[in-house]
């Protein structure tokens, strides 16, 4: 008896920690595990032992033999098979994660201070009501980690941003500096703005509940952002009342990358979030000190 107990310890190291139903120890004794169901024949002369995968009704598959013994007189043979079929689980939290990046959604854009002040930044002043962003996001990955329904999630889209200027100005670069100059002498412009599209790849970490039947989600992180380009346009009526639409700059000192904080709340398929990057939109000392910002409504998909 001794030899038997010996021999299964040797086969199944984890078998303390697997629940079991054990038979009492016979000549012949079945010992039934989660999935396996060992066999142990001993007529005083031979002894073997038979390890089988078992199905989820609790017969034997006869096919999936795990492990063969044979021990007689201080000799013995062993033969395994199947040895991949004995699974150790490994913890995974992504079965019904659904990350929240990719979708459509539209914002109020605005320029901020360092302190966070927004609007008539220096010297600046936006229509806040027309100026808008627009975000479609193309791709999104969740990569979980936490039981309580943490992950981290990456992705790509693109954004349009669109200033539009409160005062009778437009953006030009003048002498490698950006500023807002007046209008040409006797034209008010009906439209003034300054454009940016650019690639947006975000870092974020989310959080969902643990409950399935709850929908609710919170997402922060920092999003990269690279110009891919940037205009300055106005619209006028001239003196006889015809419509032009002109572009009066590009580039305009504008950095090609940076960076914004992004925080994102919302149930389901919408939710809201609010923007603002730490690092001023134009290069130092080649335009105003301004900082974007916004806050609008995103559509998941």
């Amino acid at each position: 008896m001794k030899r038997i107990l010996l021999v299964l310890m040797a086969c199944f190291p984890v078998i303390g920690l697997m629940a079991a139903e054990v038979e009492p120890l016979a000549g012949d004794t079945i010992i039934t595990l989660v999935r396996k169901r060992i066999e142990v024949k001993d007529n005083g002369d031979r002894m073997k032992v038979r390890v089988y995968e078992v199905d989820e009704d609790g017969d034997s598959v006869d096919d999936e033999l795990i492990f063969e013994g044979h021990y007689r007189d201080g000799q013995s043979y062993e033969r395994r098979k199947h040895v991949k079929s004995i699974n150790i689980p490994v913890p995974t939290w992504d079965k019904d994660f659904n990350p929240h990046w990719a979708g459509f959604g539209m914002g109020f854009a605005n320029f901020a201070d360092g302190s966070l002040h927004v609007n008539d930044v220096d010297g600046v002043s936006l229509r806040s009501g027309n100026s808008l962003e627009y975000n479609l996001n193309v791709l999104e990955k969740a990569f979980p980690f936490s039981r309580y329904r943490w992950a981290v999630v990456i992705g790509a889209g693109m954004r349009w941003s669109r200033y539009r200027i409160d005062t009778n100005e437009y953006f030009k670069e003048i002498d490698g500096v950006t500023a807002l100059r007046p209008a040409p002498e006797g034209v008010t412009l009906k439209a003034s703005k300054l454009n940016i599209t650019s690639l947006t790849i975000p870092l974020l970490l989310e959080w969902q509940p643990k409950k399935r039947s709850s929908e609710f989600f919170l997402s922060a992180g920092v999003v990269g952002v690279i110009k891919t380009c940037s205009s300055s346009k106005i619209v006028y009526n001239d003196a006889s009342g015809k419509k032009h639409k002109e572009k009066m700059d590009s580039g305009m000192n504008i950095r090609p990358v940076t960076m914004d904080f992004l925080f994102q709340a919302g149930w389901d398929w919408i939710g809201l979030y609010a923007k603002y990057s730490p690092i001023d939109l134009f290069e130092n000392g080649k335009g105003p000190k301004v900082h974007p910002v916004s806050i609008g409504l995103q559509l998941h998909l």
